[in-house]
């Protein structure tokens, strides 16, 4: 995965193409198994990112083992040539051939993306992920006919990879030893999600992209975030943040690796199974890292000063101001959904239903729903 070898790949392919005819010389076109193929891949995440390291970096190269050699990918990150979140514009347009996606910065576009996101009584990486997988590839019709693949992203040639750890709520320093502790605090929340829980619990809710979040953390803009221990170190959190709550759960972040179906349709059989080959194989070390991860921040952020509270251990009025809403939060996502004409209320039972199957657990009034 080379620039230098997969400039060239490009410049000698456009000759060939040129010398034949053919006026299309933005990429490689895969007609037969003896072409060298070469795919520019990006995200705007840094290089260190569990997603990029663990799951994007180990598929391409699985991928080009299969192929022998016939597939080659040219990658971009940090932003270098895709920013968060337009990575999936950029499949569309044709900028990158393949990308690490995050539906959930784009609701207009990926609307129930989120359900990932709601706040759960248990779950783990390796239960969410699973869960999200499936929902990914069920067959099942939500609505219309369609599957919630087709529904979502129907545009895209979709490879699941893992959730992010559960998040949990981090801070500068700020701690929540009384409910007015909770109440105006200033928290960075990833989705409408959050944003629904933060209104209900008295949290002021600043909504921005991860890529975001240090320089503001850096200046006060805010006092913490809703965040996933494990991947502190993809944006240098471990360095800013000296009190983070655990056992509370409040939903996975997902990704998934992404063409569009036009370039997926362009390459040949072979390309195709050894990508869907390649996925299996890295999904479950993929979302093994998160573990990973967390389990080496924590006892360094700890030896930094860094101070982890287990919800627990807090004073009983302020678990049940931090409870509060919890549940309200599904039903008023569910809502959202279906007062702009998408089926949430079988989506979030769907979903439910996925995490039960792996293991997880859900609010007691949302078990009840019918």
């Amino acid at each position: 995965m080379k620039s230098v070898k997969s400039h060239f790949s490009i410049a000698g392919l456009g000759v060939i193409l040129l010398l034949s005819g053919c006026g299309d010389t933005e990429g490689t076109t895969a007609s037969s198994e003896d072409e060298t193929i070469t795919l520019r891949a990006a995200t705007g995440l840094s290089a260190q990112h569990a997603w990029w390291e663990a799951s994007m970096v180990p598929w391409m190269e699985r991928v080009e083992e299969l192929t022998e050699g016939q597939v080659q990918f040219e990658s971009f990150t940090s932003g270098e040539l895709v920013s968060v979140p337009d990575e999936a514009e950029a499949l569309e347009t044709g900028t990158v051939d393949v990308a690490l996606v995050l539906p959930i910065y784009q609701p207009d576009q990926f609307p129930m993306a989120e359900v990932t996101m709601l706040p759960l009584n248990h779950s783990d990486t390796l239960i969410a992920s699973k869960a999200w997988k499936k929902l990914l590839e069920s067959e099942e019709e939500l609505a219309d006919g369609k599957t919630y693949s087709e529904m979502q992203f129907g545009d895209f040639k979709v490879f699941p990879i893992s959730t992010t750890q559960e998040y949990s709520i981090s801070t500068t320093g700020h701690e929540f030893n009384t409910v007015s502790d909770v109440e105006g605090t200033s928290l960075r929340t990833p989705s409408r999600i959050h944003e629904m829980y933060a209104a209900k619990t008295g949290i002021n809710s600043v909504t921005m992209p991860a890529v975001e979040i240090f320089d503001s953390l850096s200046r006060g803009t805010f006092e913490g975030a809703f965040y996933s221990i494990a991947d502190w170190t993809g944006y240098g959190f471990q360095d800013l943040f000296r009190y983070t709550l655990t056992g509370i759960n409040f939903g996975h972040f997902n990704s998934f690796i992404g063409m569009s179906q036009e370039r997926w349709e362009e390459m040949p059989e072979n390309v195709q199974e050894a990508m869907i080959q390649a996925n299996e194989e890295i999904f479950e070390p993929g979302a093994q890292e998160w573990i990973n991860r967390a389990e080496k921040i924590i006892p360094e952020n700890e030896a930094n000063g860094g101070k982890f509270v287990d919800f627990a251990d807090l004073d009983p009025a302020v678990q049940d101001h931090f409870n509060n809403g919890i549940e309200e939060t599904w039903t008023d996502y569910a809502a959202l959904l279906e007062e702009n004409g998408l089926p949430g209320n079988d989506l979030i039972k769907m979903w439910r239903d996925l995490l039960i199957e792996e293991g997880g657990e859900v609010p007691e009034s949302i078990m009840n729903l019918e």
